[in-house]
């Protein structure tokens, strides 16, 4: 008897038909995947540089990525899924979440505060997540600075490997007027060359807990961001540069102003000088450079800004961030050291006139009591006397 090989049952026969057109349908990397251990299973499919997916923004998503760029990576121990956690479940992918491809950065960087829960929440108290919370997409999120497949090590004091100049490319690729301007600093030049003393964008502007630079707050707190490195003897002796930088500016007109209005009214404005209102933000030169704002063919017109009746006078009397001393201003320094004399010279001879005055008459008015109390017992003992009954007198 012959055994039939078509099924009787035509239920049976199209599920038959619909198992085998899966599998011969089915990606050839699916149908390869079986038990691969985790990346391996993800990258048959998509280390395939035509593999994309065409958004309803009308945008065409690239699906692919460089299996060197993760292995290379900060991230190469960790699985795909680690990161992409909603398609854990294998092929086929839930549907894509995001309308477009921003919405979908945006989306996926969130992910970052699994592992990195710190960073995450000062990000979101920063200027860039502010921004993001009310809609503007087009502030930073995590994979616009640190990447996504390809996430390098951003802190050089603890990896050698890392690039404090990578923060400039970062940074530039949203704020690339800036970082012009910065590249061409002394700044720039010197951190470009691999100088580690120099500040780099986070060093003002930290990296997960950046404010609006526009604030009152933040202007106000320039001099003491500014003074974190130029008051550092050891880092200043290094390049010839006076650490005097803080306290000089403390001292005069500005600097004094500027702290009072820090202590008292934080959020308040002055237009008192601050640091980078002389010497700019971000294009610094050094002072003796043609191009510096504070060198001295330059500065009266840096001062007309905020003074525009000064003239050559005006600046010539500024003496830099040093303190006067004999060899460089032997007459500022002499009429310094009169005042240092004569004030408190006046002052004590003032104190101890006061004194004197003030001992004199205690001395006085001591005496003039004694006196006074000592005429008061004469009168009371002189009437006294005159009471008495006189001797032989009427008993």
């Amino acid at each position: 008897m012959r055994h039939r090989l078509i099924p009787r049952s035509p239920l049976l026969l199209a599920l038959l038909l619909a198992l085998a057109v899966g599998v011969i349908s089915a990606p050839p990397a699916l149908a390869q995947q079986g038990d691969m251990p985790g990346n391996d299973r993800c990258l048959l499919c998509h280390t395939d540089p035509e593999l994309t997916m065409v958004l309803p923004s009308r945008e065409v998503l690239p699906l692919n990525m460089n299996p060197v760029d993760l292995a290379a990576s900060v991230h190469a121990e960790l699985l795909c899924s680690d990161c992409h956690n909603d398609k854990g479940s294998g092929y086929p992918h839930p549907p894509f979440p995001a309308a477009n491809h921003r919405d979908w950065q945006v989306m996926i960087s969130q992910v970052c505060g699994n592992c990195h829960a710190d960073q995450a929440l000062h990000r979101q108290d920063s200027m860039h997540g502010r921004l993001l919370a009310a809609g503007r997409s087009e502030a930073a999120t995590c994979i616009d600075c640190h990447g996504a497949h390809d996430v390098a090590w951003a802190n050089w004091q603890e990896n050698p490997a890392a690039s404090p100049a990578a923060q400039i490319d970062a940074c530039g690729e949203c704020h690339n007027v800036i970082t012009t301007d910065f590249r061409a600093s002394v700044h720039g030049v010197q951190l470009i060359a691999g100088n580690e003393d120099v500040p780099t964008c986070s060093s003002c502007h930290p990296a997960h807990q950046i404010e609006d630079p526009r604030t009152a707050a933040f202007r106000l707190s320039a001099p003491e961001l500014c003074g974190s490195c130029h008051a550092d003897t050891e880092m200043m002796a290094r390049y010839g540069i006076s650490t005097h930088v803080f306290d000089t500016y403390v001292a005069d007109f500005h600097g004094t102003t500027v702290k009072i209005f820090e202590a008292t009214d934080p959020e308040g404005f002055t237009n008192k000088a601050v640091c980078h209102d002389c010497h700019s933000a971000h294009r610094i030169m050094r002072a003796d450079s043609a191009n510096s704002t504070v060198m001295q063919a330059n500065l009266l017109a840096t001062c007309q800004r905020c003074h525009p009746d000064a003239d050559a006078a005006f600046t010539a009397s500024w003496m830099g961030h040093y303190p006067p001393d004999w060899e460089h201003y032997p007459i500022v320094t002499a009429v310094d050291w009169f005042y240092k004399l004569l004030i408190p010279g006046v002052l004590g001879f003032f104190v101890v006139y006061i004194g004197l005055d003030i001992g004199r008459t205690w001395i006085d008015r001591s005496r003039q009591r004694r006196e006074w109390r000592q005429a008061r017992r004469q009168q009371r003992l002189a009437a006294s006397s005159q009471d008495e009954p006189q001797e032989g007198g009427e008993a």
